[in-house]
């Protein structure tokens, strides 16, 4: 984060005004952030934090007296505005803390009271402005074990949805890749401690967070069971990982601290194993482009641009998630290939089951605002909308079964792995679709209850009331009945009193400064009745009141305030009544997630004409007319497939040579990726595809320097080797675009020879390799 603590705060002294003294004690507490204080309608901010948001943000600085040199600077926005401005605080780095007026103006007796509702940060953010619909918002938090005595605790929580898992580390370097592998866009971290600067780095120092927060094994436990109303961890499956435990409860500990919020919506913690997935480094998901291009950093042109053609936000972040962690269970990746398999081949359900999923919000975010007070009308309406298709969608996949699988096994007949195909699919029993149809629910109790208490189109804000449906509260309708039919009362008063006083040019009228009030010219002030009570005199006329007036005065204005208030309490209720169902609702945004990507999978492979690969647990790695995807999605014309053929035998290294623009490194990247894509469980551009599993991908790819850290060209290749020969084993997927190019012909040419001998002779290593190279002397080590 961007450090405001180290900036001076201006003293207490008895010459501050009281609410400049107010600001002051507040500001104390939150001296990292950037402080807004409301005032009316205005958020405004004073000295440092003034001075730094005018600059950011385009403000004008000013102060309150401009007579006093002395006087504090500041600027301010309007507070409608506000979260237009935090986005953009949050996008530099900043952390923005919100003190509102808790208190009504019109009745507090001296200074308003003001608190600090909440604190955004970069990591911690709600509102959807602040937010990437496609993406999660990860903050995470570590806490270092001792070198050779204790792992590496590490949490990451998405507090818009409650995704909340723990992980522990023994190797420094795999927390290393596994903080790059999910990007949080806050890391929190103790204060004081000394071992974790390659932490901070892994992140950059501006998105890190130091808290003063200490805490055992023991309160950590006891912390994180009192959220889940708990007696213990165990059924969580965590209460072994003592690190990871207090890394979450220091992570859950800072969201709570700056949302002043209980987070129900928070409702497991899920413990992982990284060695579980497929590990792919930071390097090398740059090399690959998996999420973001070269060029501009944008999805356009990746892998996952490609294959994105999910239809909500919550399924665009689920295969975001799939893409990062590529499964190593052939049995769970070939149920997810099974799926894919079912959607493909029936097109009519896929493109219906696609039609509807367009109708259904981001229901995992709606969850988590349902527990805050941040929920608006149109999210219960967005709510009621997902839920609704619900049904639907369970009738379109009530036929999903194996009927269809086993069509598949009877028919295959054309492809050379279909023996071992068939032998694969004989057995299956199970689909993923079908566990999908059974475990949706459309949680029709808060179905009915927002149709019952909100209003068909509601506005956005409850502050101008319309919010709740006519019919769901007596009083309110009562209160709207009055405030409906006031003009209707102040015509006919009107009528009565031009009657009573023969004063045909009588007016009953309204302003803020008076309310209600009857104005009478001057011309027939005689004919004034002793009950009128003087207000106000006009150049033409004087204005009057009566206690009748007053009376049906205070009765309106009343039923107006106590309608907004009476909604609110309303609205607020129904939030808490829904509140009993989130765990439901999640689990059912949960699969729906799950069956975005999967109709998504399906749809890529439709368009583009993609075949299932076999999956298995051999070393071999086999392609028939692979093409690289997001060229061949590219190009106008035809491109033309390729093979491969990679084991532990007589291809375990494929030295591939010759011109520049001659396609090798299409080619290395092209069985990456197919590899990749099998088993993330899509379909892959090939004609056939063996695959057996692997468990990282290496790249090591062309010329680049790092010499803001003093690193040349050749010292980036050499590190970037190293990593790959100190990490690589007999189940990796190494490809090397150019060794030895960043030093003197022979000095390079024996690098790349080296290297070559020592993945093929190292006993821990021998992993599937593809060599391009300009050095046409290494093909002599065949």
């Amino acid at each position: 984060m961007q450090n405001l603590a180290s900036k001076p705060t201006p003293r207490l002294t008895p010459q501050l005004t009281p609410m400049m003294r107010q600001y002051l004690e507040i500001k104390d507490t939150c001296k990292d952030a950037i402080l807004f204080f409301r005032m009316g309608d205005f958020y405004e901010m004073f000295f440092e934090d003034a001075e730094t948001a005018s600059k950011l943000l385009g403000l004008t600085l000013t102060t309150r007296d401009k007579s006093d040199p002395d006087a504090p600077p500041m600027c301010g926005i309007p507070y409608h505005a506000a979260n237009k401005y935090i986005a953009q605080l949050i996008r530099e780095g900043y952390k923005v803390a919100v003190c509102d007026q808790v208190e009504d103006p019109k009745t507090a007796k001296g200074i308003v009271k003001r608190e600090i509702t909440r604190i955004i940060t970069p990591g911690i953010a709600f509102d959807e402005e602040l937010l990437d619909a496609k993406a999660n918002n990860f903050a995470a938090s570590v806490v270092m074990g001792i070198a050779g005595q204790k792992k590496h605790g590490f949490a990451y929580l998405d507090a818009t949805t409650g995704d909340f898992r723990v992980a522990e580390f023994n190797d420094i370097a795999k927390l290393l890749d596994e903080i790059k592998r999910i990007n949080p866009k806050e890391l929190i971290l103790p204060e004081g401690i000394a071992n974790d600067s390659d932490v901070c780095a892994s992140v950059g120092a501006n998105r890190v967070s130091r808290i003063n927060y200490r805490i055992d094994y023991d309160r950590a436990v006891s912390k994180l069971a009192g959220h889940f109303q708990v007696a213990s961890m165990d059924g969580f499956g965590c209460s072994s990982m003592k690190e990871g435990l207090i890394a979450s409860s220091m992570l859950l500990h800072y969201v709570k601290d700056t949302q002043k919020a209980g987070l129900e919506h928070i409702k497991r913690l899920s413990p992982y194993n990284p060695d579980q997935f497929m590990t792919i480094d930071a390097i090398t998901k740059k090399n690959l482009e998996l999420t973001e291009n070269m060029q501009d950093g944008s999805k356009k042109w990746t892998l996952l641009g490609l294959m994105d053609k999910t239809r909500t936000a919550m399924g665009a972040r689920r295969l975001r998630y799939w893409m990062d962690y590529p499964l190593m269970d052939v049995v769970e990746i070939n149920k997810r290939l099974d799926a894919v398999s079912e959607l493909f081949a029936d097109r009519l359900t896929r493109q219906d089951v696609q039609g509807m999923l367009v109708k259904v919000y981001d229901l995992e975010r709606l969850a988590g605002r349902m527990t805050l007070p941040i929920a608006a009308p149109r999210d219960m309406t967005a709510l009621q909308t997902s839920l609704e298709q619900v049904p639907l969608l369970k009738e379109k996949l009530s036929g999903c079964n194996t009927s269809l699988l086993k069509g598949i096994y009877l028919g295959l007949d054309s492809l050379e792995q279909v023996p071992l195909l068939k032998e694969k699919l004989s057995g299956c029993n199970t689909s993923l679709l079908k566990g999908i149809y059974l475990g949706l629910d459309n949680v029709e109790e808060v179905v009915g209850l927002i149709k019952t208490v909100i209003a068909d189109n509601p506005p956005n804000t409850l502050k101008d009331g319309g919010v709740i449906r006519n019919g769901c509260n007596k009083e309110l309708d009562n209160l709207r009945e009055i405030r409906s039919s006031s003009r209707a009362y102040i015509a006919r008063l009107e009528t009565e009193e031009k009657a009573r006083t023969g004063i045909n040019s009588l007016k009953v009228r309204f302003n803020n400064v008076f309310g209600y009030y009857i104005e009478i010219t001057k011309a027939n002030l005689s004919q004034v009745p002793s009950n009128y009570v003087r207000k106000q005199t006009l150049a033409n006329a004087e204005r009057f009141i009566t206690a009748e007036l007053k009376e049906l005065e205070t009765k309106i204005l009343n039923a107006e305030e106590r309608a907004v208030s009476l909604e609110y309490e309303l609205f607020h209720k129904l939030r808490t009544d829904i509140g009993n169902y989130i765990d439901r609702i999640q689990m059912t945004a949960n699969l729906i997630a799950g069956l975005d990507v999967l109709t998504s999978l399906a749809q890529t492979a439709d368009e583009f004409n993609y075949t299932r690969p076999f999956v298995n647990t051999d070393d071999v790695i086999n392609i028939t007319g692979g093409r690289h995807p997001v060229i061949e999605a590219s190009l106008s014309e035809r491109f033309v497939p390729n093979d491969i053929c990679l084991d532990q035998k007589e291809n375990q290294i494929l030295v591939i040579t010759g011109p520049n623009m001659a396609g090798k490194s299409t080619y290395l990247r092209q069985t990456a990726l197919i590899t990749f894509m099998a088993q993330v469980g899509s379909f892959v551009p090939a004609d056939e595809a063996s695959i057996g599993i692997v468990d990282r991908i290496f790249t090591r790819v062309g010329a680049s320097d790092d010499i803001t850290k003093g690193n040349s060209t050749f010292m980036v290749e050499m590190t970037e080797t190293a990593n790959i020969l100190n990490n690589a084993t007999s189940k990796s997927l190494i490809r090397l675009d150019e060794i030895g190019r960043g030093t003197s012909t022979y000095d390079g040419l024996s690098i790349a020879w080296a290297v070559a001998e020592y993945i093929h002779d190292m006993p821990c290593i021998r992993a599937k390799t593809l060599f391009a190279t300009h050095y046409h002397e290494l093909t002599e080590l065949s």
